[in-house]
C-alpha cells in the first residue's frame, strides 16, 4: 500500500504550529518565556504610566515628549510584529523549492515501518522510532525528534486509515 503526494508551504506552516503547541504544552503556563514576557509588558506599562504623568506635569515640553511617544509606539509595534515577520522570513530559507519537503513524495506503509521516497532520496522509519504522533484536519505528524516529523496528508492517507491507526496505536498519544 502506497500513496503519492506533494506537501506545500502551508503544510510546513502547520508543522511549525504543531511544534509550537507541543512546546507550549510541555513548557507549561509558567515557563521562563512566559515569565519574561510578563516582566517586559509590566515594564512597558509602568514606563507608559510614568511617561503620561511627566507629560501632564510638564506641559511646556509636551511637544518633544509627543515625538518620543510616537517613536516608542512605532518601536513597540515593531517588537510585537518581529516574531511573526521572523518566522515568515525563516520559512523562506528553511524550504528549498527543490528540497525533500516540497518535492513529490511516495509513502509506503508496512506493519514495521513507513518508507518515504522522493526525488532527493529515500528513508525508512520504523514505527518504534516514532516518538509521538499529532494530527490536525489536514495532516498526520509522526515525530522522530522534538521538531522533526514525517508529514503525511490526510487526503493521501485516506485509503489506508485503518492500517495507519493499527500501526500507530501504540504511539497515538505518547509523549
Amino acid at each position: 500500500m502506497s500513496a503519492t503526494f506533494t506537501l506545500t508551504v502551508t503544510d510546513f506552516t502547520r508543522l511549525q504550529k504543531v511544534v509550537a503547541n507541543r512546546f507550549r504544552a510541555k513548557a507549561g503556563l509558567f515557563s521562563l518565556e512566559f515569565g519574561l514576557r510578563v516582566v517586559v509588558w509590566l515594564c512597558i506599562g509602568l514606563a507608559a504610566a510614568t511617561y503620561a504623568r511627566v507629560m501632564r506635569e510638564y506641559a511646556e515640553i509636551s511637544q518633544p515628549l509627543g515625538t518620543v511617544a510616537v517613536l516608542l509606539v512605532v518601536a513597540l509595534l515593531a517588537i510585537v510584529a518581529m516574531p511573526y515577520v521572523a518566522q515568515a522570513s525563516h520559512r523562506k530559507f528553511m524550504l528549498a523549492p527543490n528540497g525533500a519537503f516540497l518535492s513529490p513524495q511516495t509513502v509506503s506503509l508496512s506493519a514495521t515501518s513507513v518508507h518515504v521516497s522522493s526525488s532527493t532520496g529515500t528513508t525508512e522509519v520504523p514505527w518504534a522510532a516514532v516518538l509521538f504522533r499529532e494530527e490536525d484536519d489536514a495532516n498526520y505528524y509522526f515525530f522522530i525528534d522534538a521538531m522533526q516529523a514525517l508529514v503525511l496528508p490526510r487526503d493521501a492517507m485516506a485509503p489506508f486509515v485503518a492500517e495507519l491507526e493499527q500501526y500507530t496505536a501504540h504511539i497515538k498519544n505518547a509523549a
